[in-house]
C-alpha cells in the first residue's frame, strides 16, 4: 500500500526527531524536539465528519437516482413502443 502525503511528512518529522535525540545535546535537544512535535500537531488536525453537516448530500443523491430511473424507464418505454410499431417517428425505424 502506498503512503499518503500526510504519512510521508509524519515519517520525515519522526526521523528528524530521532536524529536530534541521538545527538545528545541537552539544551539544543529540548528546544528542537518541542518544535518538531508542535509542527506535527499543527499540521495534522483531527478531521471529524458530522452527519448533520452533510444532510443535503442524501437529498441530492436521492434526487439524482430518481431522475436517472425516470430517464431509463422512459427510454425503455420508447424503445418498446418503437419496436412494436405502436409509435412512429419519421426518420427513426426499428
Amino acid at each position: 500500500m502506498r503512503k499518503t502525503r500526510r504519512q510521508k511528512i509524519t515519517a520525515d518529522l519522526h526521523r528528524q526527531l530521532y536524529s536530534l535525540r541521538s545527538q545528545k545535546v541537552s539544551s539544543f535537544e529540548e528546544q528542537t524536539t518541542s518544535k518538531i512535535e508542535d509542527k506535527t500537531e499543527k499540521t495534522y488536525p483531527a478531521v471529524l465528519i458530522e452527519p448533520q453537516k452533510y444532510s443535503y448530500l442524501i437529498k441530492d443523491i436521492s434526487k439524482t437516482g430518481i431522475v436517472t430511473s425516470v430517464i431509463l424507464i422512459s427510454q425503455l418505454i420508447f424503445f418498446f413502443l418503437l419496436k412494436n410499431h405502436l409509435l412512429i417517428i419519421p426518420g427513426i425505424g426499428y
